[in-house]
């Protein structure tokens, strides 16, 4: 007579579990009730379900948009309204419009000996000495 393992046998998550774990997690299904919906704990959850609350349901996500941008290509106004709603987290900020106005021309710069010539012709003033150094 072969003994049985005592207690609850372990979790086993079906292909179809999965699949509804990635479609809720991608909806933003609070882990709580995805967890009381397939009569499991979020332990469990989180133990056997861990790709598809993650990159599943990102994909689901993805899979969405991606029916939802054809549709709006294929002239489904509220298709095209809800896709114009999301908001692109990761699309390059937009460039800043060009101004009219023509930008300063830049100075040049001045080199070493240009400017202390430029500083020698008033080094006397306010020391005392301009009216005897001319």
């Amino acid at each position: 007579m072969e003994k049985r393992p005592r207690g609850r046998p372990a979790f086993k998550p079906t292909p179809h579990q999965r699949a509804t774990v990635a479609i809720a997690a991608g909806g933003g299904m609070p882990l709580n009730e995805i967890a009381m919906g397939l009569g499991i704990t979020r332990e469990t959850l989180h133990k056997h379900f861990e790709v598809e609350l993650s990159t599943g349901a990102h994909a689901k996500r993805l899979e969405v948009i991606r029916a939802m941008h054809a549709a709006a290509k294929r002239g489904n106004v509220a298709a095209a309204k809800a896709y114009l709603l999301l908001e692109p987290a990761s699309a390059a900020p937009p460039l800043p419009m060009p101004t009219l106005e023509p930008k300063p021309e830049k100075e040049e710069p001045v080199g070493k000996k240009q400017q202390a010539n430029l500083d020698a012709v008033d080094a006397a003033k306010d020391t005392g000495w301009e009216g005897i150094l001319q």
